[in-house]
């Protein structure tokens, strides 16, 4: 019986490539560490000398081009709210709407 349901198999879900299941999630945590900045009116070459505190010593040019890049670490994004001063951050309703929807 070619109808048969114990012949047919499940379609498995397309894998994202890494690069692209996490650029939502980069690009919130540039969009949170831009609004902090923003809101604190700190430029890069300030933030480079609140980070001096901490042992992070990066030009204000290496981390102009990290926050740019949309590429840096999950310590580094830390570092920089600790620096900032940061004491809670808000996670919008939309980050929790980012799911993996696999096309079948």
């Amino acid at each position: 019986m070619s109808n048969d349901i114990r012949n047919t198999r499940p379609k498995k879900a397309v894998a994202l490539q890494p690069e692209a299941a996490f650029q939502p999630w980069e690009d919130r945590a540039n969009e949170l560490l831009r609004a902090e900045m923003k809101k604190q009116k700190v430029s890069f070459k300030k933030l480079a000398s609140l980070l001096e505190q901490f042992g992070i010593e990066e030009s204000p040019d290496q981390i102009n081009r990290k926050i740019n890049r949309k590429k840096f670490t999950a310590a580094f994004l830390f570092a920089c709210l600790a620096a900032l001063e940061v004491q809670t951050i808000e996670i919008p309703d939309q980050l929790t709407s980012i799911r993996y929807k696999p096309e079948i």
